[in-house]
This record gives C-alpha cells, structure tokens and sequence, in this order.
C-alpha cells in the first residue's frame, strides 16, 4: 500500500497546485478548504508501522477521490466563462428605443394605457402624451397626478404653473413673471435685485468668522470685525466664544481683592469710603454726623469718633454690647456708638407643629408640637380625625402611618366608603371603584371593550359593531353606525354631555343618540359639595352647617364650639375638644366653658387659682395653697439661726443683729448685767451672750465701801458721772450706754468723760438682707432696689410672668402658674393665655377679627372667645359650564376652561381627555365645545373602518397607480426617491450616493447622483488633465489640475540654429521635425534636453511640411498647500507636487484671491473653480545680466536704469528731467524707467508783472517788480514760497505775502476709530481706536492693558514693536545716573523701516543720525513737531510718540495693532495678567527677568557699561525716614488738586511709584524733578481719560513762561494755536485737523494771536492776503522756520 500512496503523489502536487487556497463557485458559494501539500507531507510521513494494515489508507483514498471531482468541476466553470467572454466580446452597442415612463413602470414606443376610466395615454417619441376617452359623459372632468378635476376648474398642480380643465382636456401655463435677469434659487420668477458670491441675497448678513460679520450691499460683499464699546477699566479679557473685551470683574486695592460692586473702607485711611465698580475703584471722603454724646472717644480703625456706650433707666451698656429686652424676649438690643437700637427677634420655623416657646424665650421649639390649641410631647399620639391612619408627634411633626391591611385573595379589590382596606366586595381597576357584579364600558387600544366586575376580580372582552340600522350604499365602505347631534358626528356607544347642559347626558345607541337627565348616584360621603357650573355633587369638598371646607381641613364647629372637626373626602367627623386633666377631685362646668375646671379660691377678698401657692395677705408669715377650692395654711418653715440668742424676726426668731436674753433684747455690742448674778457682766456679740464675772479694779483709797446691790467695793467719793441731752439720766461712772437716736454706735462713761465707738456687724446670713437701723437685716429683703417685708410676694420686672417671694432676707422667684386656657387658640395675655382673642399659626387676632387663613387664601376665618372657626370665601354663580380657578384666585371664572382635570386656556384646542384619539375640544367662555375630528378623504375604492370609525385604504395610490400593502417602488420620475405603501400611506427614502474621490461633482439633469466634474473655466467644463487656448489670448495656454485651472503665457524653447516665426505663431519653428539627427512623426513629443520642463511637439502644418515647436510645460498651481506639505519634482518631473488636497473653490469663496505657492500666479475663485493666472512683467531697460528675482517675488527686477537716449545708467529711485523737454520728469523704478507729463495752467499776470521762464521749470510764473515782503524778521524775497504748516502755504508777491489754506471735509469716524494725523497732509484720518503706554520715573511702565511696572536696567530695551508685521519697532536707552540699582529713560529710537528716528535729551531729534530742525517733515512716513515742551512724532501706520526731553514718553498705537504687539509695554491683548511676555512667548517669573529678556545690543555708548534690571526697594535701602517723607510729599496725588482725577484714574498705582521713586532720587533738588516726573506721569492719564487737574502751584512743578512777550501757561491748551496765517480759518476746521494731544505749555490768551514768537492782537498782524483752499504744494521749510512755541 505503500507503493499506491507513493504513486498517488503527483497527482496530489497537480492538484494542489490547480486548487487555489479558498475557490469561489460560480453561484458565490466559497468552497471548503482544499488539501494542502502539508497535509499530504503529513500522510506521507506518518505512515503506519511494519504490520500495519490495508485499511489505513482508505481516509486518503477518498479524500483524493473528492480531489480529483472538485478539479472536474473547477474545469467545467473555467470552460463556461471563456464562452461567456468570447459572447461578450463579439456584442455591440446600438442605441435605445425611445421608451415612456408611467404608473411606476416603462412603456415601449407606440404603447397605450388607460391610467383612469377617462383618460388614454400613448408613448411617442419617449413621452407619453394622455388624452379624454370621447363619447363617455361621465368623463367630461379632468384627472390629473391622481387627483379629479371638475370641468372648467383651474388648479395649479405646483406654484409656478397654473392649469385649466375643459371638456376633459388640461391647458397649463407657466404663472407670469415680471423681466428679470437673475433668477433666484427655489422661486419660479426671475429676481433682479443683484446678489453676491456665494449666493447671497441683497441685504443678507452672514457671519463669516465668530466675530466678522458680511452683508451684501449692491452686488458688493462688505465685512466689519466687532463694535466693541470703549472700556473705562484697568484689566479687560475677552471671555471664550465673546468679540468684545469686558471689564474683568472686581478691583485689587492696597493688596485687598473686592468683588464688583463692593463698597469698603480704605485699609490705610479709614476716613476713605472707596467702592469697586468697572474694575476701578474709586475712593470719596467720609463726613461725619454730629456725636449725640459730650465727649465721644476716636477707636483705633475708625474714621469719625464714637459714644463709648449707652444709658437707658439707670443702666450703662458698653458698645456693640447686645441684650434682650426687660419684659419681651422677642425684643433684641443693642448699643452702637451711643444709640439703643431695637430689632424684633427673627424666627425660623424648623417644623410646620412646633411647640409654645419656653418661659423667658420668643421662639417656638421644636421639642414638641402644638395642634388644635394642645400642646403634645414628642412621641405622643396625636388625634388626626381619620381612623384609618395613625398619627404621633415627631419633633414638631406630625408623622401619619396606614394602619396595615392584610393581604386579598383577589387581583382587583375595592374600597368601600368607612373602610380603611381595601375588600374583594368591589373592584378597583384603572383608577376608578366599581361596584360587585358592576358593568362597564373601556376603550383599549382603538378598541370597544366590555368588562366586569365579580369579587375584586375584572374580567374584559372585545365588543363587536353591531348590525348598521341604515341602509349604506354596496359601493360604500361598511362602517359602524354613527349618530349625528347639533351638527356634531358621534361613535356608536359613546356617551357625552352636550355644550352648555351639564346636567344631561347622551348616548349614541344603533345609530340614535338617546339624551336624558343626569342621574346623579348618591356621593359617597356625607357632606358632599356641588361645585359651581357641576350637576352632581362631589366629595372633594366637605358643605357643613353652610360653610365649605376643603378635603384635610381642621375647624371648630361655630354651633357648638367645644367640638373640633375635620372634613375628609366629602365627610366632616367632629369630636369634642380634648379637655386637660383637672388636679381637683370635684371639678365644675361654668356656662360657656367646653371643659370642666377646678374651683378658685378667696381668701381676704382676693381670688387665687386652684393648685396656686401665696402667701396669707393679711399675715405673710403664713404659707397658703388653693386646693378643691379652699385655702389652707400653715406657718412657714423658719430657717435655723446661725447664733444661740438672736432676736425676733417678723416671723422667725433667726436676727443675729442683737441679743434676745432673759427676756430682755439688747443691740449687737451691748454690755448688759447677768439677769439674776449681779456680779456677772453679759456681752452681747452677733446673736451670742458671753457673760463673765466682774473684775474689780483695784481702788486708790484705802477704806472702799461695798454697797447693797453692788458687787465690787467702790471708794467712798465716787468719780463723777457724764450728763446726757434733754434731760435724760446721766450715765455713771463706767456705763456703757447707747447716744440718743444712734443706736449704732456705743459708748464708755469713764469719770465724766465719754468714748464712743461704732458697733462691729456680723455677715449677714441671707442673700437679699434689708438695711436695719444698725446692721443689714434678714428680717426682710432689699431687692432690685426696693425693699420687701419677709413673707411678702412681688412681681419680677425683669422677666414678665414670674413672681418672687421674699422670706428672711432670700429672694426665690419661679414662673406665674397659669390654669390651662378653656379655648383651642388662646391669645397671648401678659403671662397666660387668654380666650380674649387668638393665636392662630402664629399670629394673634383680637376677637370677632375676620381674616384670610394663612395655608387657604380661598378660606375666611373669624376669630370668637379663643376660638377659630374657616369657612371658603362665597363666590358668585357663573354662566359657563366649565369654569376655571385661576392660580392665585379663590373663584371660579369663565376665562378658562377646566374639563375633566385638563386645564384649557380660553380658545385653546386640545384633545377630548374622555376621547383623545377622535375628538377634540376648544374652550369658549369658559365652556368646553367638543367634536369629533373630522377624517381624512379616502382615496381608494373599497376603505374599511379604522381607528374613530374612519374610512382607511389598505392599498396606496402613486401615480395613478395602486399598490398594495407593503409593497415597494420607484418614485416619481427624477426624484431619486424609493417608496413604500403602508397602510395606505406612502413613505419614500431618497437613494444613498455612493462617494466620488474627486472634489468637485455635478449632478446632471435627471439623475440621481452627481459625477466628477472637470474644471469650469470662459462658460466651458474642460475635463481632468486637459490643456487647451484660452480664447481671448492665443499665445496663452490653460491646464485643468484637479479642479484648478492654470492659465499663462506660452514660454518657447529654441531647439534648432535657424527656427523661423509665421504670422500666427507664438513661438518659432523648427522644420522637418528633426533633432539630432532623427526624424519625428507627426503627433509625436520628445525632450530636447536635460531638462525635464522642455518638450517638442511635431505638428503638421497647413501648408508645408510638418514643422517642429519646442516650449516649457506649464505647472498647475497648487493653491492652498502649505510650504511644509510642498513636494519637489522627481527624477525626469517637471513640476512639484502636493503631499494634501488642495483648497476647493466653494461658495463662500466665491470672488476671493488666493496666492499659491508659485508668487507668479494670482487665483481667483468663480464658477467654483480656482483660475490661476501668470502675473504680466513690465519690460526692463537694463541688460539681462543685471536682472535678478527677488525671493517670494515674480517679476525681475534692477538696481538701475539705462537712459537710452542719453546713454547713461541711473541708479534706482533717482529723478531727472528730459533735457528736450523741462516738462517731462522722469524715475528710475527697480530697472524700469518711469515718465510724467506735467501740464501748465493759463498764466495771467498783473499788470506791471513779466512772465519769466526759470531754467529747470515746465511752467513760467509772473515775476513782480522787485519788492521784497517782511517774514519771522527777516526779509523774503519777491517770489519766494514757504510752509507755515501743514495745511497753508504762503508766497511773497509784490511786497504782500499770500496764504492759502486747504479746507478739509468733515470727517466722521466710527464708534471704536479716532482721527489721527498723516504725515504730510493736512487732513486727518480715521484710525482703530489707540492705546497708550508710558515709561516714567525711576522707570516705571503703564502697559497698553494697563499693568504697572517697575524695572531699573541701565541698557537699551524694546520698549514696544510689531512683532508681526514689522511695521516699527520702540527702543528705549536707561541711564541710571550715577546711582546704583536704578535708572532713568535718557533716550528714545524709533525705527520705521530703514528710517531711524532718535528722540536726546534736551528734545534733540536726528534722523538717520543728522539733527533736524523741527518741526521736520518726511512725506508719507514721519513728522516730527515741538508743542510747548513736548516732542510729538507721528507716523504713517499711526504710532504716535511724545517725548518730554528728560525721562518720560508715551506711546500711543491703533486698535488695529491689538495682539500684535510686544515688549516692555506688553502685548496689547486687553489681559494685564499675561503682560510679563518674554520674545519667546512665555510668561516669566519677576519684572526683572521680564525686563531683562527684551534687551537689545545697541548700548549707552562707549565708556558706559550697562547692568541689566534686578529686584529693588529703594525704600528699604533709604530707610524709614526717607520712605515716611516720601509717603508725605506725595500725598499731593490723593489730595483736592487731583480729586476730578480720582474718579476715572486709581491714584494708588502712581502714588506708589511715586514714592519709589523719591526714596531713589535721595535728599535735595532732584527729589523736587523725580516728584515732578511722577505728578505730571499721573495728571497725563487724568488729560487722556478727559480730567484735566489743575494742580501745580507757586512753589510746586512750577513752569515759567515769557510774560513780557504775553505768554500764559494752560496745563491743556490747543494744540494747534491761532497764528496770524491761520485766524481766518474758522474755529471748528481749525478743531478738525488738528487731531494732536493736548500738552501743557505756554499758550496766548484768548483773543490774542501768536506771531513770531509773541502774543498780538489779531488786528496787529501783518498784511497777509488769503487765497482760496487749494491742497498746498508739497515745499521744503526754510531753516529759520519758528522752533514751537516758547
């Protein structure tokens, strides 16, 4: 077996190789994989062991059997489509027959079809032409695209065309349209207003970019950038997706950021009231109010002085101190600078229940809640009237939970009215109750269903149209009967309430509306209401005792006021009012009162509430208690006396202020003898007795005596006793005794003479003891300065509703007790609540008060005895059926319409909410009007009943051709469009385009899809890749290069020694077509040489042999491809190559330029395509030798000029005048000679002048005899002419000068422009709005975005240039002056192209490095002018430059350079933040690296080095004497003399740097300069944002000016001065081209006029005659011309 396989082999290679690896059938079925020859490697290689058997092999066998099949097939297929190709090959195309296309299919020529039973169409000549069938009456009508016309109808099938049917035929004509020339897309007539590019209309306005907004005017495309209004702020940014700059909202002052709109005090002057507006702010001084106190005290921090405190009955509040009120809580005061102010206490309602405020508080606390007139603890269960939820208190709420329902058998249970769940006794279903074994009608779904229910269950079937009553036509459609009422059409089985009957119901039954009373079934609620313009009652409101009462509403019954009620779902269930519980055992109902109360107490003639604790009114001793009606009392409990022997109280035995001892009471100190031993001696000390034996002094004599009664022995002539006043017992020998009417003090009778001393007093053991004659005393109480008998109760002043009680010399005081009020809304009394008004949600009412109810505007309340009774406000009956309550309003009115919960405004249409698929309803006056949509026509045969029993087709007519259902077909003829029949409705889908790869397409007249167009150049497509000859230039060839036509002169090439020209060749010709030697056939093309633009063509010719024409390929031009995308040309190209798409010639591109790469070329884009055109090259008289091509330039240029005629070379730029002719003036103009012809004007010269012909003048001019005129002192010869500025000139004439001056027209610039000057005319024009920048001081520099800041370099810096358009570029030179660390501006270089403008110290100008005198003019580019002191430099892009001649300068440039400038003076971008800019873009870290990175190379000079910037306080270095001096000279900025300034320009920026740089410039004269440069720095911006400050004085900044020659100095004069030359000229054209700044200098006064150098009277001027306003002639200024004003 071994020997077959190897056999089998080459056939498996042959087949393997034949296979390819996946083959497709002929059906496109994919084949399975065939074997590989790895496969067969495998088989062959794996081949069973020695012994193996037969069987082994048979897998392989068969698998090369299926082999060997699949290659018969494959052969077969191969066979099959080389006979298909050779049929193909031998086919050839003939054309088509006409054919006609109708009724969605194609008819062959001569064909005829019937779309309709009246018409007969025939296919001629590929159209169909349909004519009426004659002889059929019912045909006289037309039909035409489906539709049936009657007879003489006129219709118009589209809006341009108008149709006529008569006798069955249709005449259409074409609308008339008036006579127009361009017709204008989607209008049927011609449009004659001219549009413009891109197909705009007349008057549209487009925005080209987000912020270029374009407008067609006339045929012309003008654009404008953004209106921007000018900003009055510091920092501006332009917000992302915004045009306009806007002011970046707040201010940053003194180091403080405040938002915009703030007002705050100045951090460094409190007396400074200063507020943010538009980013600026702006700072007035505070005036301060009259003190109402003696002696007001000035705070640190504050501005005006204060009252320290206040004074109020005795009290003395410190300030800002605040208390409550005495006597209301709710009262907070509070003392401010002397004054009490009072404010009521806010409080906020954290819950909707909350409870009464604690006693000594104002708010209401959420701990509790207080409803219905009861107050409940959190967590105790509140009656909420409805039984089937279960209610709490919940921290001022009042949670309700359902009580739990268990769980029906049934899918669809009810509710049953006084049950809380739901039973299987009726059902619920779609949100309505039915009733068990209840009957209804449901429409689901378009359909009638029937259901029912049974034990909570619903079931629902289908309801079928019952049998039609009337007779319908056979031919008709068979709908369900309708029935037909007022008009309006009505379903079967539909009921419905007729306009304007409310109570009557209707019904459509068989065709028959059946109309009846409204049978209103009884409401499920008690207490039903019966709504305004409703015919039954309804229960969503409760009508009780003759008040309504919303569902949810609590009330008081005003019947019986001692039940409280609730109305829910139509039914009020009252209760009565939940009474407190009573403390007494027999309590009584008085007339009136809802709840029982124990009985008060009288005692005395006084009443005491029950439970109440006093004290006895005739014995307060005593303590008494009301209980059950009467008083018990007892003696008070006496406190324990902190002494053994004190003395009798009031009421209590506890007075330590004497002795109570034997019966007898002695004062505090008093030596008394023992009661019953004579010979003990008592003291009395603090409610304590000490009695001790006597010690009997030791006698003088020598027999004493001892008397009765006596316990010492005495001498028998006793001392003498002491006498006492009016006529009392003397005191004896050693008594002590007490002074008449001071028993405080006690005193020693020691042998007629007497000691006193005052008695010592004990602490008093009580809290409020009450002075007693001696010691204070706890008999009684000295409170709040008022004194009270022990046992004895009083009111609390300072908190209401409390009582104190004064008990042996101890206040306790405790809240007034209140018995609870018998009413549910007592009113707040002075302690306790009273039913003398009410409370009611936090507001009281007096009694008998009707007012509106808080949570119902519609409910008026009355207020009665503490109760509160709601009821809804009456309102008036109204005519409509279907009022509405407004939102807001508590009646209903007729201006709307409410139906069935759909709110309708008045004329509104909506759908029917009982039918809203087949009727609609309109409210009018206040009634809603329904009926029934009206259906769509039919438009087929045999429609069938669809949804709102209308007639549908299940079959779609489209050009008068059916379809059926779901059917598919082509639409109409050049629509592109595939449609299909659904359910009678046809829906067409434009075809899908499949791409182009070219870009420019164009789809042809009836076809669908567009192809690739060519180009579209003169009116003609030319394909891709052709070339051809413009016809208006025949010596010119056109490519078209992807879309872009390229358009030139032929560039010949010279191939042959001796070519010759014919009169109709653009390039010479060489004959026989040979080259080097070999011969060329006609049509054939060679490259003559190495280069690969060059080519021949061999052509034949008209006559002649054929003739060989050489000449450079022409390359397309590349528009629109970058630089970087540019390919050059390969090996044997010619041309480059684009690596992207070029750019498309598109509509709004239309009429612009582009310029490709190759700078030759101008492209226009027209006709949606770009036309590419060689620039023409003016012809050069120098050699080609000298010719060369700029780079980025086309044309040659030369360095010079040959003048043939003279034979000379003239360099370029040089003028000269034909020798023949003086008259002829010529230029050298890069190689090419340019020449004009000047033309003379009649000359007539005065009588006595000769006409005289100057040698190198065209024209004579009259010659005077010879008088000479009088100028600027000095004497001007006859003839001789000069400028006096720029707008007049003047000439001496005969002894008189003549003046004439130029009028210029009035000159009216935009909103965001302002005039500038332009050098060398006299009239202004308009520029962008300019910015300015200044550098001043020790320099400091003001950005054109208004940022300050401060660098010291000493060398040359950029202070601002264009960095995009090079159009000038600001240098400025620092000198520091001798001192370290600072700088000073020394001088200014303005470069303007290769001009170079140097501004020196001491106003010094040079040009290109000479001096020039000024004013200096340089036509077209520069003018240079000295006002007052001030040198101003205009140029021609509009920089404007003003140079002080020591260290300022200002820049000004236009709008137009915004975010193209850079430099010190930043980016001019309207964002200071970014101003910090380095030249590579990015933002630095500190000004002195900021100022550093823009230094140039150009220095100070030789021998003087320059130091770059670095970070400085001059101020710290100078120390605090110098700084403090600094900060007081300049004050001045922020004093009156600047105050106009202060409003439009923040001071702060300039007095800082002022300050910085006073502490630079150090002590003496030139700290006097640097005040001087930062003052004027600052009163420069005031003139620009127009204050002008009058602020220098006679020792301050002072300016002199000549008074002798009438000179006055004006900080803001005229710029432009009235001379002697310029008076006649009027004040307002004076104004108008004089566009200079205003700077300060000396001025003449009104009325007088300046003339060489003084002040004259107008009258005083020399003879000057004037001529009319001729422009003057362009003439030098002689170098005695005036230097400026003085």
């Amino acid at each position: 077996m071994a020997g077959s396989a190897a056999a089998l082999l080459p056939l498996v290679l042959q087949l393997v190789s034949l296979t390819p690896a996946r083959e497709m059938g002929r059906d496109g079925v994919v084949l399975r994989e065939p074997l590989g020859l790895a496969d067969v490697y495998d088989y062959q290689h794996s081949s069973a062991p020695a012994g193996a058997t037969q069987e082994q092999w048979h897998p392989l066998e068969e698998r090369l059997g299926r082999l060997e099949a699949e290659v018969t097939q494959l052969r077969e297929q191969n066979n099959d489509l080389q006979v298909r190709v050779r049929q193909l090959e031998s086919c050839e195309c003939r054309p088509a027959s006409p054919q006609c296309w109708a009724l969605g299919r194609a008819w062959p020529e001569g064909a005829r079809w019937e779309p309709d039973a009246c018409t007969t169409c025939i296919c001629q000549g590929g159209a169909a032409r349909c004519d009426p069938n004659p002889g059929l009456p019912q045909c006289h009508g037309c039909s035409h695209n489906g539709q049936v016309y009657g007879n003489k109808e006129t219709f118009s099938p589209d809006a341009c065309t108008t149709c006529h049917c008569l006798e069955g035929a249709i005449t259409c004509t074409q609308k008339p349209c008036p006579r127009g020339l361009c017709l204008e897309p989607g209008t049927c007539c011609s449009h004659c207003e001219p549009g413009c590019p891109g197909g705009h209309r007349a008057g549209e306005t487009w925005q080209l970019e987000p912020c270029v907004t374009c407008t067609c005017q006339a045929g012309t495309v003008r654009c404008q950038g953004p209106s921007c209004s000018e900003l009055n702020c510091l920092e501006s940014y332009t917000p992302p997706g915004e045009c306009c700059p806007v002011c970046r909202p707040g201010c940053e002052y003194e180091g403080q950021r405040y938002e915009e709109g703030t007002n705050f005090l100045s951090s460094s002057n409190p007396c400074l009231q200063c507020s943010c507006l538009r980013s600026l702010v702006r700072c007035v001084p505070m005036k301060c109010p009259p003190s109402p106190c003696p002696e007001p005290v000035l705070r640190p921090g504050h501005c005006c002085p204060a009252c320290q405190g206040c004074t109020e009955g005795g009290s003395h509040r410190e300030h800002g101190q605040e208390w409550t009120a005495p006597g209301d809580p709710c009262q907070i005061c509070r003392c401010r600078e002397g004054h009490i102010q009072c404010r009521q206490r806010e409080c906020s309602s954290l819950c909707p229940y909350p409870a009464r405020p604690l006693p000594g508080t104002c708010c209401p606390v959420c701990d509790g809640c207080f409803l219905n007139g009861r107050e409940y603890h959190s967590g105790e269960p509140v009656d909420s009237g409805d039984h089937c939820s279960h209610c709490r208190c919940a921290n001022g709420s009042v949670q309700c939970e359902p009580l739990p329902c268990p769980v029906m058998p049934c899918r669809h249970p009810g509710r049953i009215p006084g049950q809380c769940c739901p039973v299987c006794a009726g059902c619920e279903y779609q949100g309505h109750q039915y009733q068990n074994q209840e009957t209804f009608r449901l429409q689901e779904g378009g359909h009638c269903v029937r259901c029912s229910c049974q034990a909570g269950e619903v079931s629902c079937e289908e309801q079928e149209c019952p049998v039609a009553p009337c007779t319908l036509p056979v031919s008709g459609p068979q709908l369900c009967p309708a029935c037909v009422l007022n008009g309006e059409e009505f379903a079967e089985g539909v009921e419905w309430e007729p306009d304007g009957q409310p109570c009557t119901a209707c019904s459509c039954q068989d065709g028959v509306p059946m109309c009846g009373a409204v049978l209103c079934a009884p409401a499920p609620c008690q207490h039903p209401t019966q709504p305004p313009g409703a015919c039954c009652p309804s229960c969503e409101s409760c009508t009780y005792h003759g008040h309504v009462y919303a569902n949810g509403q609590n009330f008081t019954d005003s019947d019986s006021p001692c039940h409280t009620c609730r109305c829910e779902e139509g039914t009020v269930r009252c209760s009565l009012v939940d009474c407190p519980r009573t403390t007494c055992a027999r309590p009584q109902s008085r007339p009136g009162q809802c709840c029982p109360r124990c009985p008060d107490c009288i005692l005395e003639k006084q009443v005491f509430v029950d439970g109440e604790s006093f004290s006895h009114p005739r014995d307060p001793c005593q303590e008494c208690q009301c209980q059950e009606g009467q008083p018990s009392c007892q003696p008070r409990a006496c406190p324990r006396a902190p002494c053994a022997h004190p003395l009798p109280g009031p009421c209590c035995q506890n007075n330590c202020n004497g002795c109570a001892f034997g019966g007898k009471e002695y004062p505090n100190g008093a030596d008394f003898p023992h009661p019953s031993d004579p010979c003990r001696l008592c003291h009395c000390l603090r409610g304590n007795v000490q009695c001790l034996a006597r010690h009997c002094p030791l006698l003088p004599c020598a027999a004493p005596v001892l008397l009765p009664e006596e316990c010492c022995p005495q001498c028998p002539a006793s001392p003498s006793g002491c006498p006492l006043p009016e006529g009392l017992v003397p005191a004896r020998h050693q008594e002590h005794f007490s002074p008449p009417g001071d028993p405080c003090r006690r005193c020693l009778c020691l042998d007629g003479s007497v000691t006193c001393q005052r008695l010592p007093c004990p602490p008093a053991p009580c809290a409020h003891p009450r002075q007693g004659p001696c010691c204070p005393s706890c008999d009684g109480c000295l409170y709040q300065g008022k004194e009270f008998a022990s046992g004895e109760r009083f009111p609390l002043l300072t908190v209401p509703c409390h009582v104190c009680l004064c008990w042996e010399g101890s206040v306790s005081c405790e809240p007034r007790a209140c018995a609870p009020a018998q009413c549910p809304f007592p009113a707040r009394g002075d302690c306790c609540p009273a039913c003398d008004g009410c409370e009611y949600l936090g507001v009281s009412y007096l009694s008998s008060q009707e007012f509106l109810d808080p949570r119902e505007p519609c409910n008026l309340c009355t207020c009665l005895g503490g109760f509160v009774t709601c009821s809804h406000r009456p309102c008036e009956p109204l005519g409509c059926s279907h009022p509405l309550t407004p939102s807001g309003h508590c009646c209903p009115t007729c201006q709307g319409c409410l139906y069935h919960g759909v709110t309708a405004a008045a004329g509104e249409t909506l759908p029917d909410p009982l039918d809203p698929t087949c009727s609609s309803c309109t409210c009018q006056e206040g009634s809603m009007r329904c009926q029934k949509k009206p259906c769509p026509p039919a438009l087929c045969p045999h429609p069938s009943p669809g949804p709102c029993f209308c007639p549908v087709c299940h079959s779609c007519f489209s050009q008068g051709r059916e379809h059926q259902d779901g059917e598919e077909f082509e639409g109409p003829t050049g629509s592109c469009e595939r449609c299909r029949c659904q359910a009678g409705q046809v829906s067409c889908v434009r075809l899908q385009c499949p791409p182009l790869p070219c870009p420019l397409q164009v789809t042809e007249q009836g076809s669908c899809c567009p192809r690739c167009r060519g180009c579209l150049a003169h009116g003609e497509e030319h394909p891709e890749g052709s070339s051809w000859e413009p016809p208006d230039s025949p010596c010119s060839s056109c490519i078209c290069h992807k879309g872009v036509v390229t358009c030139g002169h032929i560039q010949c090439v010279s191939s042959c020694a001796q070519p010759h020209q014919g009169p109709h060749d653009c390039c010479p010709r060489c004959s026989d077509c040979e080259h080097e030697g070999r011969k060329y056939e006609p049509g054939q093309s060679f490259q003559p040489g190495a280069d690969p633009c060059e080519v021949c063509i061999c052509e034949l010719q008209p006559e002649g042999p054929p003739s060989l024409r050489c000449h450079r390929r022409q390359c397309p031009s590349l528009v629109g491809c970058p630089a970087s995308q540019l390919l050059p040309p390969g090996p044997q190209h010619c041309c480059p190559t684009c690596a992207q798409a070029l750019s498309n010639c598109t509509e709004g591109l239309l009429g612009s330029e582009l310029a490709p790469p190759d700078h030759c070329y101008t492209c226009l884009c027209q006709d949606l395509t770009w036309l590419c055109v060689h620039r023409a090259c003016p012809e050069l008289s120098c050699p080609p030798s000298k010719r060369h091509t700029r780079p980025g330039s086309c044309c040659p240029v030369c360095q010079e000029c040959v003048v043939e005629a003279e034979g000379r070379i003239v360099a370029d730029g040089e003028s000269w005048r034909d020798p023949s002719n003086a008259c002829i003036s010529c230029t050298c103009h890069r190689g090419r000679v340019e020449c004009h012809l000047e033309e003379c004007q009649a000359l007539s010269c005065p009588h006595g002048w000769a006409k005289v012909q100057e040698a190198g003048r065209c024209c004579e001019r009259c010659q005077a005899p010879a008088q000479s005129c009088a100028h600027q002192g000095r004497e001007v010869a006859s003839g001789e002419l000069w400028a006096v500025d720029a707008c007049t000139n003047c000439s001496c004439v005969a002894g008189t000068v003549r003046c004439q001056s130029q009028r210029c027209p009035s000159l009216s610039c935009g909103r965001d422009e302002a005039p500038a000057l332009n050098p060398g005319s006299c009239c202004p024009r308009c520029l962008p709005r300019p910015a300015s920048c200044m550098a001043f001081g020790d320099p400091h520099y003001r950005t054109f975005d208004g940022r300050l800041l401060h660098f010291q370099g000493s060398c040359s810096y950029v202070l601002t240039k264009d960095c995009r358009g090079g159009d000038f570029s600001v240098h400025v030179t620092n000198d520091d002056r001798g001192r370290s660390g600072v700088a000073w501006t020394q001088e200014v270089a303005v470069l303007l192209g290769d001009v170079d403008v140097r501004l020196l110290q001491g106003r010094v100008v040079t040009v290109d490095g000479r001096p020039v005198d000024l004013p200096f003019l340089q036509e077209r580019l520069l003018y240079v002018e000295l006002r007052g002191h001030t040198v101003i430099l205009h140029t021609q892009p509009g920089l404007q430059v003003l140079w002080d001649g020591q260290s300022q300068v200002e820049v000004s440039v236009p709008g137009s350079y915004r975010g193209q400038i850079c430099g010190l003076c930043g980016n001019f971008n309207g964002f200071a933040q970014d101003d910090l800019q380095g030249p590579a873009g990015l933002l630095l870290p500190t000004e002195a690296a900021f100022g550093n990175s823009w230094q140039v190379l150009e220095g100070p000079g030789p021998g003087r080095p320059c130091s770059k910037g670095r970070e400085v306080d001059p101020c710290r270095t100078a120390g605090y004497r110098a700084r403090r001096e600094a900060n007081a000279r300049c004050g001045v900025l922020k004093s009156s003399p600047f105050s106009r300034c202060h409003a439009v320009v923040p001071p702060e920026p300039f007095f800082a740097a002022c300050v910085y740089d006073l502490c630079a410039c150090g002590p003496g004269s030139s700290a006097d300069t640097c005040l001087c440069d930062a003052l004027e720095a600052y009163a420069s911006h005031c003139r620009q944002a127009g204050a002008t400050p009058a602020w220098r004085g006679p020792t301050l900044c002072v300016v002199g000016c000549p008074l002798d020659r009438g000179f006055v100095f004006d900080e803001c004069g005229p710029p432009c001065p009235r001379t002697c030359f310029n008076q006649h000229v009027p004040l307002g054209e004076l104004a108008a081209h004089c566009v200079r700044p205003c700077v300060p200098g000396c001025q003449c006064p009104a009325g007088l006029v300046e003339h060489e150098a003084h002040c004259i009277p107008p009258e005083a001027c020399p003879p000057v005659l004037v001529t009319g306003g001729q422009p003057p002639s362009s003439l030098p200024r002689p170098s005695w011309e005036p230097q400026g004003a003085p």
